[in-house]
């Protein structure tokens, strides 16, 4: 029997399709686990970026609220995943503390927001909110590739 080709790939009758399919299965499997642990990290970002300009734009203490809320469950998140290059370190190592450490400076501000916001001091917290910036800057220069 002739070998047809597929894919650009030629193939003997139930040989190589086998042995594509696996490679192909295998590579793939490799690509979402990467991109899987990506994704909180990234996605965490984006909310706290999203959220710290709906706190600005806030009129109200609910939305104000709201996008504080928000912004602390990001905090967390981002905080529970490490970037790639430090996802191999010990939780001891002076990166990891030092990165935990960037998160709860950001959440302590953004609790000292909400507390302002509590006591209906709107105007007041959004003054504080622009060490959400400072803190930002200082992690992404540090930590983002």
């Amino acid at each position: 029997m002739q070998p047809r080709l597929h894919f650009f790939v030629q193939i003997q009758k139930g040989k190589g399709m086998n042995k594509f399919l696996k490679v192909g299965l295998f590579s793939a499997t490799f690509l979402f686990i990467g991109v899987a642990h990506a994704v909180p990290l990234e996605d965490a970002m984006k909310s706290l970026a999203k959220n710290s300009k709906a706190f600005e734009k806030a009129q109200t203490v609910e939305l104000a609220q709201t996008a504080l809320d928000e912004m602390v469950k990001a905090t967390q998140l981002a905080k529970q995943n490490k970037p790639k290059k430090l996802k191999n370190l010990a939780e001891t190592d002076v990166k990891i503390i030092a990165y935990e450490a960037q998160f709860n400076l950001l959440l302590n501000e953004i609790q000292h927001a909400q507390k302002l916001v509590q006591e209906n001091k709107l105007d007041e917290a959004k003054q504080v909110s622009s060490k959400f910036d400072e803190i930002k800057k200082q992690g992404h220069k540090a930590y983002r590739f």
